[in-house]
Formats: C-alpha cells, sequence, structure tokens
C-alpha cells in the first residue's frame, strides 16, 4: 500500500500491479493531446473568405470592365461617375495619334529687318514652327489633364485598401509622377519660348478728341473735316492747348518683342530638336498608359490572391 502511494504515474495495468505486487513500477507514458472534436484550447479555426454576392460590388480596383472602346464622359449631374482607369489608359493611346506628324525646318540666320513692326518676310519660315508648337502643347495640356483623373479613379479609404495594393498604388503615382517631370523640365520651356515670347507693353500713338472741332495733325492748318488728332508719343506728348474746351486721350498701346534675336534663337532650337522633342512626349505618353496597364495586372493578381487565402478568426 505504501509502494502504490509513492508511484508518481503509473499505467492502468502497472499501477494496480505496482501495488499489489511489492512495488515494482513502469516509466510514466505521455498522452495524446486532445483533438478538436474534443474541444481542446490550443486550436485555431481557419474560414476562407466567402465571394461577394450577385450584384454586390467586390471594392476591388479593375472592378470595372476593360474594353478598347472609348466611351463618352458621364453627364455632369446627380449621376455623374468619374473616368475608370481602363478608359484613360485608352485616352493616353490615343493621344499618340494626336501628336504632330511634319516636322519643321530649321530658318534662316537672324535678320533684324525680318522682325520689324509689319514686317512679315519670315512669316512663312516661322509659321510651320508655331504649328508644332502648338500641336504639341494642345497634346500635353490633355495628357495632362488625363493623369489628373487618376486619383479619383484609384481612390479607396485607407483600411479598405490592402498593404500589397497600397505598395502598387504608391509605385503607379511615382512613375507617373516622373513622366509629367520629363515634359515639364525638357519641352515646356521650349515651346513656351516660341508661343508666348517676352514682349514689352508701350504706348505707341496717342489719339486725342476735342469737343469743338478744330484740330491739328502734326503741325498743320486747323481742318474741320475731323474731330481726331493722332500724335506719336515721342512728339510733344505732354503739350496742352489752353484754347481748348475739352479734349479725350486715348492711348493705342502696342507689344514689340523684347529681344527679336533671342526669339528667332528660340524658332531655331525647337526646329532643330523637332524630332526628339516629339518623341520624348511620345515616350512620356507610351511609359504612363503602360504604368497604368501594369498596375491595372498587379490588381488583378492581388485580388485573386486575396480571394483564395483562408483568415484567421
Amino acid at each position: 500500500e505504501g509502494a502504490g502511494a509513492t508511484a508518481p504515474v503509473a499505467t492502468a495495468a502497472g499501477g494496480a500491479g505496482g501495488g499489489a505486487g511489492g512495488g515494482s513500477l513502469t516509466p510514466a507514458t505521455k498522452k495524446p493531446a486532445a483533438s478538436a472534436a474534443a474541444g481542446g484550447a490550443g486550436t485555431k479555426r481557419t474560414y476562407k473568405k466567402r465571394a461577394p454576392k450577385k450584384g454586390e460590388p467586390d471594392n476591388n480596383d479593375n472592378d470595372i470592365e476593360e474594353t478598347d472602346e472609348l466611351r463618352p464622359l458621364s453627364d455632369i449631374g446627380s449621376e455623374f461617375s468619374p473616368l475608370p482607369l481602363p478608359q484613360i489608359q485608352l485616352r493616353l493611346k490615343s493621344l499618340l495619334d494626336k501628336l504632330p506628324k511634319d516636322l519643321p525646318e530649321v530658318p534662316p540666320d537672324y535678320n533684324p529687318a525680318d522682325y520689324a513692326p509689319g514686317s512679315s518676310n519670315n512669316a512663312e519660315v516661322l509659321q510651320p514652327i508655331k504649328s508644332f508648337a502648338s500641336t504639341t502643347q494642345v497634346t500635353i495640356e490633355e495628357y495632362n489633364l488625363l493623369l489628373g483623373l487618376v486619383s479619383s479613379a484609384t481612390y479607396k479609404w485607407g483600411v479598405d485598401r490592402s498593404g500589397a495594393s497600397q505598395q502598387n498604388l504608391s509605385v503607379m503615382s511615382a512613375e507617373l509622377q516622373q513622366c509629367q517631370d520629363v515634359i515639364s523640365n525638357v519641352v515646356s520651356a521650349r515651346l513656351s519660348n516660341v508661343l508666348c515670347p517676352a514682349v514689352d507693353v508701350l504706348i505707341g500713338e496717342v489719339e486725342i478728341v476735342r469737343d469743338n472741332g478744330g484740330t491739328e495733325e502734326n503741325g498743320a492748318e486747323p481742318s474741320t473735316n475731323n474731330n481726331l488728332k493722332k500724335r506719336k508719343l515721342n512728339e510733344d506728348r505732354l503739350s496742352t492747348n489752353s484754347n481748348a474746351n475739352t479734349e479725350r486721350r486715348i492711348n493705342h498701346y502696342t507689344r514689340p518683342l523684347v529681344d527679336p534675336s533671342y526669339v528667332h534663337l528660340c524658332h531655331c532650337i525647337l526646329a532643330r530638336n523637332a524630332p526628339l522633342i516629339r518623341h520624348t512626349v511620345a515616350t512620356s505618353i507610351y511609359t504612363a498608359q503602360r504604368v497604368i496597364g501594369d498596375y491595372l495586372t498587379a490588381m488583378k493578381k492581388d485580388s485573386s490572391h486575396e480571394a483564395g487565402k483562408g483568415g484567421y478568426y
């Protein structure tokens, strides 16, 4: 009885035999863990996420049906919807067809007489350069507007976006920003120098209208047929006639170029680099639409991965 009481752990047969047979004990054996069916406390249950019901949105970035057909913009009103990302990608692709096809020729050397007021000697030479710059500028403006719609097309509240989705969005935003920086740093300034050259606003002519009908023009005899007098700015502009009852001064302004030689140089630079400028703009547009396509592909993979794995509760 004493030996049976001091045995630490014994099997069912050994414990009975040891208590009756004089204290022989068998080694203790480890019991198997309780199964989950028996209600073990250390087990975890896994559940797969259910698929969205029919007609229920799945809150994915790529839930818009992809198509190769351009759709019109949404009407402004209570039923307004932003432009989806696949449509932005298609519109970016279509911009490549709007770039100018013809390249301008480099103008001849600078001649001050060609830029004199009223001169049209270089109009035929400079017009193709301005047309190239204008067409390229229109394409860039539409390109920037389309990229401005990406943020609304990819909007989600923070808790509704997974970590991989947030990482994909950050990569796309950085790449699109880089595409815009290339155009703004390399191309836009060259186009602006041709389309909007620096000018001075000066008073070129002063028109004086008198009520008494007697006027003088450049020191001539008084004329009763015309009550208008035009005088140049540098011809006694500040003098007044005390005999006149009342008079009105109308200033006519001119906008001469600040530096015509620099404007000519800007035209030469744009014409000389026109092939590379057009290629740079086309490369940025192509890269932007490719980045958007890669983002849509990555979001499809992330969505399928999230739907196939289980979650712990």
